[in-house]
């Protein structure tokens, strides 16, 4: 064999082993509906772009939940996102307006009076719209010309996992409630479901939203609590203890921005630029990309524990508390009964590959959009 011809068979060689190592995930068609309080270019925005930029995963839908706002400002957010990147095919569906038990903005102050101040009151920070072609304040990249579907998130999530049995993977990066209604209205299909994310809980660490709790399952714990008790196949938890590990920062913007311009980038661009205009050493966390991150290279989890995993829903101070019972000399995880009744095994990620999810992050971020329809 010559020199000419053996560098193109080692090139050959090294891609087929390349493939061969890859994780399966990757290559496999992967059916995903995101269920999310969806923000501008927030960490939920960059989480349905990461999944629309990856081969071979098809968005079935973005559900709308309200968590960081309400239901109609996340509405108008997801349809305006979905627009610019011409991805306007994916379709939003606006489900719950409320947590299962009823807002609780009226008596925050008093919450906070007795068991401290929240730190992130999200929907319950702002006004209420009466529509999302009404809000509060003209968001920054606009109002949508787009609709969302006639048909209730809750309906859509049965109807579609009914339709592709054992195929859809569920993420839900906002408060549960979504999840909740739809197990609880049609059980059947908790076997159908492949697997659920969730971004939620605080579990050996303290919350962010109260001294106890984390906001998406502070926001509704009972609903937290209903889907983690739910016998899925396969439930994997991404809580604070690592997400607030990982820091978005001006070196990954400009990674970013310096690529050629696409509508993401140009997105991050007139979003974010401003940002780090009035201060360059600004950081913040990127919590539900991590969830879409190790579900596309399930490799850059370096620390992937068991937990049965509950929430306290008492009225009180640990309102929405995660509560991770791990194996000890008392309780086996092979014996579910020396566990509160109903909870449920998950993986729980506590630690990632920073460098390699970065570099996946940005990657995703800078790509051409896939599908775009302009």
């Amino acid at each position: 064999m010559t020199r000419r011809t053996l560098v193109p068979w080692l090139s050959g060689a090294a891609c087929a082993l390349a493939l061969l190592l890859a994780p399966a995930r990757a290559h496999a068609q992967e059916r995903v509906i995101v269920d999310a309080d969806m923000g501008v270019l927030g960490d939920d925005a960059v989480a349905l772009f990461m999944l629309v930029n990856s081969p071979n995963v098809d968005v079935l839908g973005v559900t709308i939940v309200p968590g960081n706002s309400w239901a109609e400002h996340c509405t108008a957010s997801a349809l305006r996102q979905l627009e610019l990147i011409g991805r306007t095919d994916i379709p939003v569906f606006m489900g719950v307006r409320e947590p299962l038990m009823g807002s609780r903005q009226a008596w925050l102050e008093a919450e906070e009076r007795l068991w401290g101040r929240s730190e992130f009151l999200g929907a319950y920070g702002r006004p209420r719209a009466t529509s999302y072609l009404a809000l509060d304040r003209e968001p920054v990249v606009g109002y949508p010309t787009t609709k969302p579907a006639d048909e209730n998130a809750v309906d859509f999530i049965v109807r579609t996992i009914k339709a592709y049995p054992n195929q859809v993977t569920l993420f839900a990066i906002g408060p549960a409630t979504n999840v909740a209604l739809a197990v609880r209205k049609n059980p059947e299909i908790v076997p159908l479901v492949k697997r659920i994310y969730y971004m939620g809980g605080s579990v050996d660490v303290p919350g962010n939203s109260s001294p106890a709790a984390e906001f998406n399952w502070w926001f509704d714990p009972e609903a937290a609590r209903i889907a983690l008790r739910t016998p899925f196949r396969e439930q994997i938890v991404v809580p604070t203890d690592v997400a607030e590990k990982v820091f978005y920062t001006k070196a990954e913007y400009d990674r970013i921005v310096s690529a050629p311009e696409t509508p993401i980038t140009k997105l991050f661009k007139q979003v974010h630029g401003p940002r780090f205009e009035r201060d360059a050493a600004m950081r913040s966390h990127i919590w539900d990309a991590l969830a879409t991150a190790i579900f596309l290279q399930p490799g850059l989890a370096t620390k992937l524990v068991d937990r049965f995993l509950d929430i306290d829903v008492t009225y009180g101070p640990n309102y929405g508390r995660s509560i991770g019972y791990h194996q000890s000399r008392r309780r086996s995880f092979e014996t579910p009964a020396d566990f509160p009744a109903g909870t449920q095994k998950v993986k729980v990620l506590l630690e990632i590959d920073q460098p390699a999810f970065w570099n996946m992050y940005i990657d995703l971020m800078t790509r051409p959009v896939r599908g775009a329809k302009h």
